[in-house]
């Protein structure tokens, strides 16, 4: 059986990945205001094989998505994002995936009104999301990021 390499990472970390987000084109774009972050994960498998899908030279340790249909996925939460929290609610949503291999992903939900800091088992729209590498000095670096439409 396949053992994949699973952790979540410091407040700080987080931090410093929502930084390079907030200094983003995307993020200016979108005129976020407030944001909130999720409670719960979402999934790094399903996350990463859609930045598979938009640069197949990105490569993913242990992740053969050559025949990949999606996982079925069991939220986790993760304490230290969840600290970062300032809003309870607000129009948009900052959720994380755990960390595998040193690589991890925040994805930006949008939403017409504002919501709680829950993923939506269904979200219809756009999303963004960022693929973030985490070095051996703890400092975090931007791989790679995606506008995907969800329907």
């Amino acid at each position: 059986m396949l053992q994949l390499m699973y952790a979540q990472e410091t407040a700080a970390v987080y931090k410093d990945a929502l930084r390079i987000i907030e200094n983003s084109p995307t993020y200016k774009k979108l005129g976020i205001e407030a944001y909130t972050t999720a409670i719960k994960t979402t999934s790094f498998a399903n996350q990463a094989y859609a930045f598979w899908l938009d640069d197949q030279t990105l490569t993913f340790k242990d992740r053969d998505f050559e025949n990949y249909f999606g996982e079925l996925y069991i939220p986790i939460e993760i304490p230290p994002f969840k600290e970062l929290r300032t809003k309870r609610r607000a129009k948009h949503l900052f959720v994380v995936t755990e960390t595998e291999h040193n690589k991890f992903a925040i994805e930006i939900l949008v939403f017409k009104r504002k919501r709680r800091g829950k993923y939506p088992k269904f979200y219809q729209g756009k999303s963004y999301s960022f693929l973030f590498r985490k070095e051996a000095d703890n400092s975090v670096k931007l791989i790679h990021n995606m506008e995907v439409v969800n329907n």
